[in-house]
């Protein structure tokens, strides 16, 4: 299998987005950004398929957003929330320990 940075609209895309984790969403939101790119630099547009995957990214990305009060949502929390919304249990799961972020220094802007 090649790697691609962009995903087409002939290549398979998942049927329901809420089964992916947060990261494979955010991995197929970049491809799908990157092939729009592609798409309006070769054609001076993007395809409908694409314009339609990046419309239903976007709506699964806010929906994960809005179930967490710090707009980070964690997987863990994310199906926690979704199986109390539908009243099923899930089994306690064990997070894993969280990197502290690390700051980048910023270069300040050249005065002109």
């Amino acid at each position: 299998m090649n790697f691609s940075s962009k995903i087409s609209p002939q290549d398979p895309f998942p049927e329901d987005l809420g089964d992916l984790t947060t990261e494979a969403l955010e991995i197929l939101n970049s491809k799908v950004h990157r092939q729009a790119e592609f798409e309006y630099q070769r054609d001076g547009e993007s395809e409908l398929e694409t314009r339609f995957r990046l419309e239903f990214l976007a709506e699964e990305l806010d929906r994960r957003e809005n179930l967490s009060p710090t707009g980070s949502a964690s997987d863990t929390e994310l199906n926690h929330t979704v199986a109390a919304e539908q009243n099923a249990e899930l089994p306690t799961v064990q997070a894993a320990p969280t990197r502290a972020a690390t700051q980048v220094p910023v270069p300040a802007r050249a005065q002109g």
